[in-house]
């Protein structure tokens, strides 16, 4: 193998975010670098050199609009130059967040993360979770009716998000017919769980993503005509038996008592970008919701219902607890319950208050006795 086919290999590590992030922030620095009319070779460059150039950078970077970066683009530039100066063909070894060589670059750059946050940049925004109400309305409505070949397929595709957590636009066109499993407990209800887990960033170990597969289930639910196991077996039924792909393209023409409903051509990845956001306007729901507020939104309905952090992040995939908190939002019903609990109301629909407690007055007189042991009084109240 040439030395290019080694380098390559080795930068195969990376996802393709982290291989972006890195472009972006050398783009960054070149651009910088232009505009001061500096040249540098970064394979002979010494650290103090470095350090004098990364101070200035890292104190007067800006966005295109002259604005500062957010906390996470500063912090992910510096992490991107890091990640170039050490990986081929530059391979330093060095380590620009830790090396003492850096310490005054390092100083500007945590002054920098201040500044940001006096600003107010510091705050990360994720999409929004669907509220309960727009929750009902897509249910309900006929753009996931599981009676027509468009609705069936954004139902299937709205259930399975919800339950396993799906990640990205790419994990999905992924997805195959026998992508899942149906199954029964020992109580004879069946479930769906899955049998393909695409490479996330939180799962890259492939021995991991087989644990992963035992993480979520989809439940039927007996009665329910929208039961989302039954419109999944329902979906599968009127695929193509050859069908390479899970999401496909609805026939133009088709009646209820077609044997299939779709051709096997698979729906693009900017299709699928852009299932919610289509969804949601066939139902008439004017908020702008995107694929990424399923993710919240299951987190935020078994959060509400109860399940403990441990549970919860068993469901989603994230490793740790932490990394769920900043998807939940307290709903209006957690709030009011702790309303409740602080004003001594009782969390039941009744809302009746606690009774404080009765002082019961003891006439009793105890005279001239000893007493050798315990004593016991039973007083019934019969008020």
């Amino acid at each position: 193998m040439t030395l290019a086919d080694l380098h390559k290999l080795e930068k195969s590590n990376n996802d393709a975010n982290t291989v972006r992030q890195t472009t972006w922030a050398l783009n960054c620095l070149q651009t910088w670098l232009n505009l001061k009319n500096i040249q540098v070779n970064f394979q002979l460059v010494k650290k103090t050199e470095l350090n004098t150039m990364l101070r200035q950078f890292y104190g007067s970077i800006r966005t295109s609009k002259g604005e500062l970066y957010s906390i996470s683009s500063y912090l992910g530039l510096r992490a991107g130059l890091n990640r170039y100066i050490n990986e081929p063909p530059v391979s330093r070894s060095w380590n620009l967040m830790q090396d003492p060589e850096f310490i005054p670059a390092n100083n500007v750059f945590k002054g920098v993360l201040k500044e940001i946050r006096r600003a107010g940049k510091d705050k990360t925004t994720h999409h929004p979770p669907i509220s309960r109400e727009d929750q009902s309305i897509l249910k309900y409505s006929a753009a996931m009716s599981p009676d027509n070949p468009k609705g069936l397929l954004n139902k299937v595709w709205y259930d399975i998000q919800l339950h396993f957590g799906r990640r990205g636009k790419r994990g999905n066109r992924d997805l195959k017919p026998d992508s899942f499993i149906l199954k029964c407990d020992n109580n004879g209800a069946k479930y769906f769980t899955m049998t393909f887990n695409e490479e996330t960033k939180n799962q890259k170990d492939p021995l991991e993503r087989d644990r992963e597969i035992q993480r979520a289930v989809m439940y039927e639910e007996r009665g329910n005509a929208l039961c989302p196991v039954a419109s999944l077996e329902k979906y599968l039924k009127k695929i193509p038996p050859d069908a390479k792909a899970l999401y496909l393209q609805p026939r133009r023409v088709t009646v209820a008592t077609d044997s299939f409903w779709y051709n096997g051509v698979p729906l693009g990845v900017n299709q699928l970008a852009q299932m919610l956001p289509r969804i949601c306007k066939e139902a008439g729901i004017h908020t702008s919701y995107t694929n990424h507020s399923l993710r919240p939104t299951a987190i935020q309905k078994v959060s509400d219902a109860g399940l403990e952090a441990r549970e919860i992040t068993a469901g989603s995939g994230d490793r740790s607890e932490s990394a769920i908190k900043s998807y939940w939002r307290p709903s209006m019903e957690s709030r009011k319950r702790g309303n409740n609990v602080l004003s001594d109301q009782a969390v039941n629909s009744s809302e009746t208050h606690i009774l404080p407690p009765k002082r019961l007055s003891i006439d009793c007189n105890f005279s001239g006795c000893t007493i050798n042991g315990n004593i016991q009084i039973n007083v019934n109240d019969t008020k």
